[in-house]
């Protein structure tokens, strides 16, 4: 198989109604996700954005440029959005956030939220990877 019958494969996907659907409500999450990004950089979520780790708002602004870039493309049906969705999810979250665990740990329930953030990317992804499999 190659690059381009994959392309195809995936364009095909997205033209299929349960997958254009779960591409738009994924869309949706990753809209809700930048405007989350947002609220951090602007400090509306009570924390002062400048006295939390460079870290923390370097990833702020790579996941709020991930998420609106693949939140459009993914709107589009556009098939690299797939790529695009799988590959930083894997290397902006579940890598970073299993590997680099301790970066993103301040208060004691952040190792719950980063369970809950890690649990629900791995159960979206899943459904998706079945809908492209299933070609619904």
């Amino acid at each position: 198989m190659n690059f381009i019958s994959i392309n195809q494969f995936l364009l095909s996907a997205l033209r299929q109604p349960w997958t254009a659907i779960y591409t738009k409500l994924i869309a949706i999450a990753l809209i809700y996700g930048a405007t989350v990004h947002i609220s951090n950089i602007l400090g509306l979520t009570g924390t002062s954005w400048l006295s939390t780790p460079f870290l923390w708002q370097s990833m702020d602004i790579l996941l709020l440029i991930f998420d609106l870039t693949t939140a459009i493309a993914l709107w589009r049906g556009l098939p690299w959005s797939i790529w695009g969705l799988f590959t930083g999810i894997l290397f902006l979250q579940i890598i970073p956030y299993t590997l680099f665990r301790d970066h993103f740990i301040l208060k004691p329930e952040d190792h719950q939220i980063l369970n809950s953030l890690l649990g629900t990317e791995i159960l979206l992804l899943s459904i998706f990877l079945l809908l492209l499999y299933l070609r619904k």
